[in-house]
């Protein structure tokens, strides 16, 4: 834990990135995303056996109908906006494991896709001066579909902090799962996220 934290405080704690344009496809093709966004990490609190960290995220990300040509068509759903993000973290003293949850915040925007949304955190390890950490939502979220309609899906991911050429290196890696709302069974989606890197300048 203390090396984690010492990573986080030399390493994280204080910086910015930025997250260049990246265009992703839903529903096979018929949904396009496109998505850029700034994030700051800050707030770094700290006990001898866990810690927080906030991750305020400016972001711009658009849905866009797309039609037969292959071209934009009309614009589906803005989910650009201001939001706060934190983690809180703790060892376990049963398995000596960092284990905790990564929860949605606030926001500013009117259509917050993460809102109320919480994720378990496990598989936190310091190796080789990389932080990684594995992600996995609980419950579900909406995601937007054809026809002004949504569908629930949760995410499970993997994230990356680590420093090259003196800068730091967030990556996010999130494989996407449709969600059966009785059951809460999952099964993977069809829609697939190209995996996002973040970069300090």
């Amino acid at each position: 834990m203390k090396e984690i934290i010492n990573f986080i405080e030399a390493n994280v704690n204080g910086r910015t990135l930025f997250t260049e344009e990246l265009i992703y496809k839903l529903e096979n093709g018929a949904l396009q995303g496109v998505y850029s966004d700034q994030i700051s990490f800050s707030n770094l609190k700290y006990s001898q056996s866990g810690f927080q960290l906030d991750m305020f995220i400016i972001s711009n990300e658009k849905i866009w109908l797309m039609g037969e040509d292959g071209q934009r068509e009309e614009l589906r759903k803005d989910f650009s906006a201001v939001s706060l993000f934190r983690f809180e973290l703790a060892e376990r003293k049963s398995t000596n494991a960092v284990t905790g949850f990564f929860r949605f915040v606030s926001a500013s925007g009117k259509s917050v896709a993460a809102e109320a949304v919480v994720s378990g955190i496990y598989d936190v390890r310091l190796e080789d001066n990389v932080l990684n950490l594995s992600e996995d939502q609980v419950l579900y979220r909406d995601q937007p579909i054809q026809g002004e309609r949504f569908k629930p899906v949760a995410f499970q991911a993997e994230h990356r902090f680590y420093n090259e050429d003196g800068k730091l290196h967030y990556e996010y890696n999130g494989r996407c799962f449709d969600v059966h709302t009785e059951t809460m069974q999952r099964s993977r989606s069809s829609d697939t996220f190209p995996p996002f890197l973040s970069v300090e300048k």
